[in-house]
């Protein structure tokens, strides 16, 4: 694949990922509506109000989020290092969900997985093609 192209799918990629994953969460924020009753009240017997708990949550968190975003505008620059940290992000998220169960909405289950899919799609690209080379002048 011709870099200028393989560069232009990484990019169109990048904002897809973003945008179906902020959708994903959205509605799993706000999409308890979605669920049956039964997993609604099971979820919301699950949730504590424990505030130091979910302190302890968001210091953890935040340093993930702050590289993600970092890998995302690196990839979208085009370096080299952004892949491996977009590489280490994804799985160190992907094990954080066997930590507990999860439930979720099958539209808000979607979009994430489709930002999962597409995250996929994005490190092939970002290992398996000349998008994060040096410029070629062909």
């Amino acid at each position: 694949m011709n870099q200028q192209y393989s560069r232009l799918a990484l990019r169109i990629l990048l904002v897809a990922a973003v945008f179906f994953g902020f959708v994903g969460i959205l509605i799993m924020l706000a999409g308890d509506g979605f669920l049956p009753k039964e997993l609604a009240d099971w979820k919301l017997a699950q949730e504590t109000d424990d505030e130091g708990a979910m302190l302890v949550g968001l210091l953890l968190l935040s340093p993930l989020l702050i590289a993600l975003a970092a890998s995302i505008v690196g990839l979208f620059l085009y370096q080299k290092w952004a892949a491996w940290l977009f590489l280490a992000i994804t799985v160190l998220g992907t094990m954080l969900t066997l930590l507990e169960p999860t439930v979720e909405s099958g539209i808000s289950a979607f979009f994430t997985d489709l930002d999962t899919t597409l995250g996929g799609v994005i490190l092939g690209i970002a290992f398996f093609s000349n998008a994060l080379e040096p410029d070629q002048y062909s």
